[in-house]
């Protein structure tokens, strides 16, 4: 392949995140479908007042079925740079190893904390009845998949893979590990405090540091983005953890972390935790060292 037109930087992270907020349009669609499905106003969907089964099914088909074709066209279309170059030619493989490990992490960091007195875990508290705990599941599921296909292809295949041409891997990293976190940072500015933040943003440059590790090593963005998607299902959906501030409302597991912030993640969420941190710097390392 001929050598890649190097970008301009700083245009890259602004056209991104350009993209970014164009991809995410598919959550109106989704948002109008569950209002259409509850009888409930879009403002009422949109801001979180009201929520069940199935508008949370409805939210999740919907960004499914809207999302990810503007997803193709900004990737495409918009953002203009070969499929092949951005390592998103599609590899059952790779993303099969992501959802195992993704669904598997979660879950062993949190059996660690149990080991040291931080966590505990029961069954879960929903009342639901089956079939609408499973439509839940499946809603949130969707959700789970759209993120982790929008934002690995956001801040891994565009900005950070654009961004290592001009500075390098080491340096696009941090930078694109930042810009991560600060665009996760812009939903949370009404609780946000200074030592969230930087909280968020040590965790956002770590968690990022494993994600291009996974995607230089494997060669295809489909081993991150199955372990996003699939890390962010097993925190919710399994073990009935918050994540960005949000609490998990239906789970399979209810798990309580208690005791000390730094270790726990305290209300950055476990995703901040010592034990997540040092998991993100471990199973990074081996992806760069092997």
């Amino acid at each position: 392949m001929s050598e890649m037109t190097i970008r301009n930087p700083y245009l890259v992270l602004v056209w991104s995140f350009g993209l970014f907020l164009f991809m995410h349009l598919g959550q109106y669609i989704g948002a109008l479908l569950a209002a259409w499905r509850s009888g409930q106003s879009f403002d009422a969907i949109m801001g979180g007042k009201y929520e069940d089964h199935t508008t949370m099914l409805m939210k999740g088909v919907g960004v499914l079925i809207a999302g990810l074709p503007l997803a193709w066209i900004a990737t495409t279309v918009l953002w203009r740079r070969p499929m092949e170059w951005m390592q998103l030619s599609f590899r059952t493989g790779w993303l099969v190893a992501g959802i195992g490990l993704g669904l598997l992490l979660p879950v062993v960091l949190v059996l660690i904390l149990g080991m040291l007195g931080q966590a505990s875990i029961e069954r879960s508290h929903s009342i639901l009845k089956p079939k609408r705990k499973a439509a839940w599941m499946v809603g949130m599921a969707c959700l789970a998949i759209f993120t982790g296909v929008v934002e690995e292809i956001i801040f891994r295949a565009m900005a950070a893979r654009e961004l290592s041409l001009v500075w390098g891997w080491p340096l696009a990293v941090l930078v694109a590990g930042a810009y991560f976190g600060i665009v996760h940072l812009i939903g949370q500015l009404k609780s946000l405090t200074f030592a969230k933040a930087l909280t968020v943003l040590a965790s956002s440059i770590l968690v990022s540091f494993l994600f291009v590790a996974m995607y230089v090593r494997s060669g295809s963005l489909w081993l991150p983005i199955g372990f996003h998607a699939a890390w962010n299902f097993s925190l919710v959906g399994i073990l009935g953890l918050p994540m960005n501030g949000e609490a998990a409302e239906v789970s399979l597991l209810q798990t309580t972390l208690q005791g000390r912030s730094w270790l726990t993640g305290g209300a950055s969420g476990m995703e901040a935790s010592a034990v997540a941190l040092i998991a993100y710097v471990i199973i990074g390392g081996l992806f760069v060292v092997f």
